[in-house]
């Protein structure tokens, strides 16, 4: 039976809750997101103190997501805190009513725990093996540079966007226009330069937090786009810096009016648009990559691998090096079977992550679903494929049972794709359905290229093997690559693993 467990956030602005699924091999699956402004950190600046009224709402709903663990069947909860809490001279005290209330503990993370585990989270969703991660909260911007999964550099700033709009924006939220460039003199004072930070010129930038996610969403409405996804979503510097301009001057009450931003983040987005504005042009990135994972997967990722060792030990950047290494150094069946076919240019690098994903994540979805509700159900799952992939991967897969519904979908989101996609969609819908074949009688294939042609040397202890599948299949790819292909089977008297059925 699968563990649950629930990760609480406890952050200068915003209380955070989310519950997933844990499966045996400690993979795991957010099913529910709960979240309130309970602004705890709010006057800190001015007072140095939590206030009674903050802390006092902010108990009431740390109360009710302890009713909502305890009819949910929740195995295991972990809370953690941030700058409200390590900040205030009263940070301990609150912290130790929180505690008595829930009867748990809860950690207080460094500012560098908080910038690792964030990027912990981040990376795991995403994949990015070389970005600039940013953590944008209420009361700090958390920055980890990593290349190649390792981190280089870290660094926490006191440049949160509630934290700015308190010091620099009126009673309404609203700017004159000297306090407007001081905040904008201050953040920029603040941020550190490219060479500082020692950026590579291949680094992405990926950053998290609710002022993002309010600016994707913002974004999105603009343009009419058709997925209603923000994970992975590509943001504009040009963009946000437009819908800077426009938030500057309205209050708070009038941002609040604005449909796709909401009376959440009314009281702070125009100070946080800011601050992302500003650190990519400071950093001269273009684009930004937005992630809904973050520091909550982080940390019950750092639990999952270590439980001991999370509990007492302060996160370290060589051990948030192990952790990724622990999630991604070792390569699968999966990945040593797509492998084959990019090494002999049959799928390109970017198919081979389409297909990695399609067999390791979907291929029991795929076996047990129809057509249509397997099209959005692969949609609406985060995966760390950009959007113009993910869109392929559900193509290819809703092809490989239904062709005509396929083609529905894709004159549905055809702006998303680009012109050589349906070729490429062709070619991988046929090499799924091989794999259906090699996972349902636990075969296992080994490929190879024979005078121009592809040739599948398939070893089974099957005794009814589906040729006829097999055959279908093959004839797909023939259509698809343009090549010929060919299909052995060996027979053997015990069953082998097939090299797809790993990962799930």
């Amino acid at each position: 039976m699968n563990m649950r467990a629930s990760v609480i956030d406890l952050g200068y602005n915003s209380l955070k809750m989310v519950s997933y699924e844990i499966r045996s091999d400690d993979s795991f699956r957010a099913y529910d997101q709960r979240g309130s402004l309970t602004r705890l950190g709010e006057g800190l600046n001015e007072t140095g103190f939590l206030g009674r009224e903050a802390m006092e709402r902010t108990l009431r709903e740390l109360a009710l997501l302890k009713e909502v663990n305890h009819l949910g069947g929740i195995d295991r909860v972990l809370a953690v805190t941030t700058s409200p809490v390590r900040e205030a001279a009263n940070g301990e005290r609150f912290r130790k009513e929180a505690e008595a209330l829930l009867g748990l503990k809860f950690k207080v993370l460094t500012g560098r725990e908080e910038a690792l585990l964030s990027y912990i989270g981040a990376a795991r969703a995403t994949r990015l093996t070389d970005a600039l991660f940013f953590d944008l909260g209420g009361g700090s911007l958390e920055f980890t540079y990593a290349k190649g999964f390792r981190v280089k550099k870290i660094l926490s700033l006191p440049i949160g966007a509630l934290r700015m709009t308190e010091l620099y924006g009126k009673d309404d939220q609203s700017y004159p226009k000297k306090d407007y460039d001081r905040m904008r003199r201050r953040i920029t004072e603040l941020l550190p330069t490219r060479e500082e930070l020692g950026l590579d010129e291949g680094t992405v930038l990926m950053g998290v937090g609710g002022t993002l996610r309010a600016l994707a969403k913002y974004d999105q409405w603009t343009r009419d786009y058709p997925l209603n996804k923000l994970h992975n979503y590509r943001l504009r510097r040009k963009s946000i810096e437009a819908i800077n301009k426009r938030l500057r001057k309205l209050d708070a009450r009038k941002i609040a009016g604005i449909e796709a931003l909401g009376k959440d983040r009314a009281n702070s987005i125009t100070a946080g648009s800011l601050v992302i504005s500003t650190l990519m042009s400071r950093l001269k990135f273009d684009e930004v990559v937005v992630s809904t994972h973050g520091l909550r997967d982080g940390v019950l990722s750092e639990y999952l691998r270590d439980p001991a060792r999370y509990s007492r030990v302060e996160l370290s950047e060589a051990q948030a090096n192990r952790s990724l290494a622990h999630w991604y150094g070792k390569e699968t069946a999966t990945e040593v079977f797509s492998g084959a076919l990019a090494s002999r240019g049959i799928i390109t690098l970017r198919e081979k992550l389409i297909l990695d994903e399609a067999i390791e994540g979907f291929l029991d979805l795929y076996l047990s679903t129809r057509a249509e509700s397997l099209f959005y159900a692969i949609l609406n799952d985060d995966s760390y494929l950009d959007h113009e992939d993910q869109v392929a991967l559900a193509l290819s897969l809703v092809r490989a049972k239904a062709p005509k519904t396929a083609n529905w979908f894709y004159a549905r989101y055809r702006a998303i794709l680009k012109d050589k996609s349906k070729d490429s969609i062709n070619k991988l819908s046929a090499i799924i359905q091989l794999a259906e074949v090699l996972e349902l009688t636990k075969s296992a294939a080994r490929i190879r290229l024979q005078d121009g042609a592809i040739r599948f040397d398939i070893t089974t202890s099957q005794k009814d093997f589906p040729t006829l599948l097999l055959d279908q299949a093959a004839r797909e790819l023939e259509d698809a690559t343009t090549r010929t292909v060919k299909t052995m089977i060996h027979r053997k008297q015990e069953r082998v693993q097939v090299a797809p059925s790993v990962g799930r």
